[in-house]
């Protein structure tokens, strides 16, 4: 990131050998490792920091071929920093970039779950070199495990593609750790990993909601140095008592932060430098109110110390990911990217500079966006292979079985319970039950299908598929079979997407042509759309926080209680399958 010609280049700026580009003037600087607010000026040379301070004590040579912004009245903060990005909840990281740049995040820490999961590792490595001709610095962290139940894990998880992916330069930590009980019990392979990613200088960070003390202790000692799924502020307490990095979460499933922070605020001696804040993988709805600034927002509103905050999203997370000798503060020889605001207490910046040159401008764009070519690649397409039919969505010949029912508490957790339903030819008879639905997943590759019954997504919804979802495969669900095999064919037709089928006519699509989860539409336009989608289907009884976390988190099993899998409907805790997946 500091080649030797840039250095060479900046400090020849610095000892007055050769003129900056540009100056921003008058502005009151706040440093990030102080915590004071002082008024400087910066000098900047192509990408870099050249000097911080009275541009008459610099020792720059300043005439009129330098570019001078006077930002007189207005409060200059480093560019922000969101360490827990989820990339690919509809949009992708281009747009996902393009997005969050208007409002302030000039560096996102990535989860590369889908590009590990179904891309080959140079696919994956050509996104990530891609992605460096983008003014949002993109870093990443590589899984250890899936987060849903794949039978052939162990062919897709190997040493050698971890290995390849803890090596590689961008990768800053491993993680973050759905499956961690494999690694307490002694599971060599994982524990390999754990220690690679040490001996590496990389981070690692657990998924542990609601884990006790000693659970906490036993991962730090494994080789864990932060987690992000406190809901409580004893949780955080715990955390950061032995000492992990702990984020704070202000996502659209977890908006926790306002109580967080109202709690923190009435303790003494917090160690703030200890703490981060996140968004963990907004939807796009979320988006429309911000992204890192919002956040932000959030946390003064109630009652953080200002200068807290922003070394909550710029350099704790910057040193906490060991690249702070590039990113999260303004100072000599760091990366200039910064934002300006009216004041500490409205985050949502009114210029945006990042790498040295302003970019935004009332949030709005003032130079084009790189176009990269990998949303165009083959390799990156999805398929529904083989041919469903009408006759495997047939859950039973009988006319009376009891069967196990998937209850949606919330977006995201559900509960099982038995009950005796009818059947007319394999499917509900929905006289008495218009809240009760058929559920599959359908594997992409056309070999297996699971049925399922859920109560608690909406009423009398014909049918809906999405191929978005934890594993891949296609969900479905609806309760007119006609309705259903049309949404099917539907997504096979367009190579993935979102379909709604209701009385005949398409009530809702969403072509998703990148693995299956991912648009090529702009974050703006996914936020129209997937706002009249969540409407819609509150109209047909969606009551929970976001219906896209749900179709993701169906066959997501490293949540409680019951999911869809390959095998069949299975129980998490004990990994026990209910009813079993058929042949298709």
């Amino acid at each position: 990131m500091y080649s030797h010609q840039e250095m060479k280049q900046t400090l020849d700026v610095a000892m007055g050998r050769k003129k900056p580009d540009s100056v921003i003037k008058n502005g009151e600087v706040l440093n990030v490792y102080t915590g004071r607010l002082l008024q400087q000026d910066i000098v900047i040379s192509g990408k870099r920091v050249v000097f911080v301070g009275n541009i008459e004590e610099s020792g720059c040579v300043i005439d009129d071929e330098v570019h001078i912004y006077d930002v007189k009245g207005k409060v200059v903060v480093p560019g922000y920093i969101e360490p827990h990005a989820h990339p690919f909840q509809l949009y992708q990281p281009i747009s996902l970039a393009e997005k969050v740049l208007k409002t302030g995040t000039t560096t996102l820490i990535n989860d590369n779950l889908f590009f590990f999961g179904l891309c080959e590792n140079k696919d994956a490595f050509e996104l990530l070199d891609e992605l460096k001709q983008l003014p949002v610095k993109q870093f990443w962290w590589t899984r250890f495990d899936p987060q849903c139940h794949q039978p052939h894990q162990k062919e897709v998880f190997t040493d050698q593609r971890i290995s390849e992916w803890l090596s590689h330069t961008a990768v800053v930590q491993a993680g973050e750790l759905t499956d961690w009980l494999p690694i307490l019990q002694g599971d060599s392979e994982m524990n390999r990993w754990m220690h690679q990613a040490k001996q590496l200088g990389k981070r690692i960070e657990a998924h542990a909601p609601g884990a006790s003390y000693r659970t906490l202790s036993r991962l730090a000692v494994a080789g864990v140095t932060g987690d992000h799924e406190s809901i409580t502020v004893d949780e955080v307490w715990k955390r950061l008592e032995l000492g992990l990095m702990t984020t704070l979460r202000h996502s659209s499933i977890r908006p926790d932060l306002p109580e967080l922070i109202q709690e923190l605020v009435t303790k003494k001696e917090v160690p703030w430098h200890r703490l981060m804040m996140t968004t963990d993988g907004a939807t796009p709805p979320y988006l429309e109110k911000g992204f890192i600034d919002y956040v932000l927002r959030v946390a003064i509103d109630n009652g953080v110390n200002p200068i807290h905050a922003y070394q909550m999203v710029t350099i704790n997370p910057a040193q906490y990911y060991r690249i702070d000798d590039h990113v999260g503060a303004i100072a000599p020889g760091k990366i200039a990217d910064f934002n300006i605001l009216e004041d500490l207490h409205q985050p949502t910046p009114v210029t945006v500079f990042a790498d040295g040159v302003k970019v935004v401008e009332q949030q709005t764009l003032i130079q084009s966006f790189p176009k990269l070519n990998w949303i165009n690649k083959d390799e990156i397409k999805w398929n529904l292979m083989g041919q469903v039919t009408e006759e495997d969505l047939r859950i039973t010949s009988e006319k009376e079985l009891e069967y196990p029912v998937i209850q949606l508490v919330n977006a995201v957790i559900t509960k099982c319970k038995h009950e005796w339903l009818h059947f007319n030819h394999g499917f509900l008879s929905h006289t008495n039950h218009p809240d009760l639905l058929h559920v599959y997943l359908i594997d992409k590759h056309g070999k297996w299908i699971t049925r399922g019954l859920i109560r608690g997504f909406g009423e009398k919804i014909d049918a809906l598929a999405s191929s978005y979802t934890s594993t891949n495969d296609l969900l479905v669900i609806g309760r007119d079979p006609q309705a259903m095999m049309e949404a099917i064919n539907h997504i096979k037709s367009v190579n993935g997407g979102i379909t709604w089928i209701q009385q005949g006519e398409m009530k809702y699509h969403l072509h998703l042509p990148l693995l299956g989860t991912m648009s090529v539409q702009s974050v703006d336009e996914l936020i129209i759309s997937t706002k009249q989608f969540s409407q819609k289907l509150a109209g047909y009884g969606y009551h929970h926080i976001d219906p896209i976390y749900t179709l993701l988190f169906l066959s997501s099993t490293h949540l409680p209680q019951i999911r869809l899998t390959s095998e069949g409907l299975m129980r998490v805790k004990d990994k026990h399958i209910l009813t079993s997946s058929a042949r298709i």
